[in-house]
């Protein structure tokens, strides 16, 4: 997929094997040599990370290479380029290191049939880098990157209204959100809505079926629909080739006499109703008293939930499991 050539005067460590066989090595500028060997030695963990959650890495090493790419990182299959400054004895770049390593499994080996379905390179290699910094770090950690994710994809559609699976010629314009975060967010919603075990079963026969192949959106799709057991094409359609997102407008308010909160889902966005699960968070005295998930469906739709406390408020997506935007609002 990618051939370099880099000559440098390179000082060069061997960090370690992985598995016993994969020998891992920084290379780096001679002036950098002991920030560089301290900050490039991570890979070699999440080398190991990766190789138990996806399946067998594909290369005889992986050497990491300080470089001038004009990009943060460049996946050169088993000899990733990184910029120069990455390199600061601070170990400030480990999502990147991820990232890239993730790439040796999706982009080189799983490699998509176009670039209409660029999205299986960086989406995977978005979302995968952050499955290694939740287990690492928490599931807190995995909230907030999600978080984050999701404001720079609602940016980026109010300015380019355009699907992920993009057939533009011009390939520099699929190094966008869709492609890296929205991906990330597609991926994160299938693990919520499938469930850890078949989303991680999943990602391993997806890369089984295509290593060495070619693959595109239809072939994953294919897979995860075999291993869930359940249709995925309205899921698949919607999120991959929809050029909007879920904008929602949620209305409530309780009623005392019947103890219930009456719910109204308005999708504002302009394209078919969108389908997806709403979790939202029901408040008395800003203290949460359960959580329900409401299935929307519709345009417009209207709930009545039974509820036990004086509700006070309340709060949609508390786990963050869904792309959208949305309005709350009280009424009387």
């Amino acid at each position: 997929k990618v051939m370099v050539i880099g000559v440098a005067d390179f000082a060069v460590q061997h960090a370690g094997f992985v598995n016993d066989c994969i020998p891992v090595s920084s290379w780096v500028y001679t002036e950098n040599k002991d920030h560089g060997f301290y900050d490039y030695a991570i890979a070699r963990d999440i080398l190991a990370f990766f190789i138990d959650y996806i399946g067998s890495y594909a290369y005889q090493k992986l050497a990491n290479v300080q470089s001038k790419t004009m990009f943060g990182g460049m996946e050169n299959a088993g000899a990733i380029f990184y910029a120069e400054h990455t390199v600061n004895g601070q170990r400030t770049e480990e999502r990147l290191i991820a990232h890239e390593i993730v790439h040796q499994w999706f982009g080189n080996m799983a490699t998509e049939k176009s670039f209409a379905h660029f999205w299986l390179s960086e989406g995977f290699a978005t979302y995968l880098t952050h499955i290694y910094l939740e287990t690492k770090y928490g599931t807190d950690s995995l909230n907030k990157r999600m978080q984050e994710d999701r404001e720079q994809v609602i940016s980026f559609v109010k300015s380019a209204k355009r699907p992920v699976v993009d057939s533009t010629p011009d390939y520099m314009r699929l190094l966008n959100a869709n492609s890296y975060q929205k991906g990330g967010w597609i991926l994160h919603m299938l693990r919520r809505q499938l469930g850890d075990s078949v989303f991680h079963k999943s990602i391993r026969e997806y890369y089984s079926a295509y290593a060495g192949k070619n693959a595109d959106t239809k072939d994953l799709q294919q897979i995860v629909e075999k291993v869930a057991g359940k249709n995925l094409e309205t899921f698949f359609r919607q999120w991959l080739h929809t050029p909007v997102n879920p904008k929602l407008e949620i209305a409530w308010k309780y009623s005392p006499a019947e103890k219930k909160v009456i719910i109204t889902v308005d999708q504002l966005q302009q394209s078919v109703p969108f389908v997806f699960p709403l979790e939202i968070d029901l408040m008395a005295d800003n203290k949460k008293t359960e959580t329900r998930t409401l299935q929307i469906t519709k345009q417009s739709e209207t709930f009545h939930i039974p509820v036990s406390n004086n509700l006070k408020s309340i709060f949609p997506d508390p786990n963050t499991s869904l792309l959208f935007e949305a309005r709350v609002i009280k009424m009387n």
